[in-house]
């Protein structure tokens, strides 16, 4: 090996070496999330005439949460809770319950699409959007 070949022969050695322990902290942070578990459990939508609807869910652990509502492609609709401190637990005590016009956050009512809850938790520094998802439909006769 030449001279001028070791500098490059040594950077190409630290990059790989340096990728590798990267790779392998980003594993052990990714399991170690996925050990944690959910941290937003058991949401359920109610629907009420009017139209309101009403979600609920619970915490595996208390964090200071905003709960908003996003349409399809994610984007916000509306702040439903600003952050506030929650407490975590399964017990029908535990539940947090928020209620929703169906409106965005300058008063119009929402097209109909899906729509779901997003939840921002500040103290796990994490953003969860639900699964479950609220259908409003056209009403009948007519748009809504």
């Amino acid at each position: 090996m030449s001279e001028r070949s070791r500098p490059a022969v040594l950077i190409s050695v630290v990059a790989v070496t340096f990728l590798l322990v990267a790779t392998a902290a980003a594993i052990v942070v990714t399991q170690h999330l996925r050990d944690e578990g959910p941290v937003v459990s058991s949401i359920r939508w109610k629907t009420r005439p009017g139209p309101r609807y009403r979600v609920c869910f619970y915490l595996t652990r208390g964090d200071t949460v905003q709960v908003e509502m996003v349409d399809a492609s994610g984007q916000l609709v509306r702040v439903l809770a600003p952050a506030q401190p929650l407490n975590g637990g399964d017990a029908k005590a535990d539940a947090h319950c928020f209620g929703w016009d169906g409106r965005d956050a300058d008063g119009t009512p929402v097209p109909p699409g899906v729509y779901r809850v997003r939840f921002e938790l500040k103290n796990a520094d994490r953003v969860a959007t639900s699964g479950e998802h609220l259908n409003i439909r056209a009403k009948q006769g007519g748009p809504s």
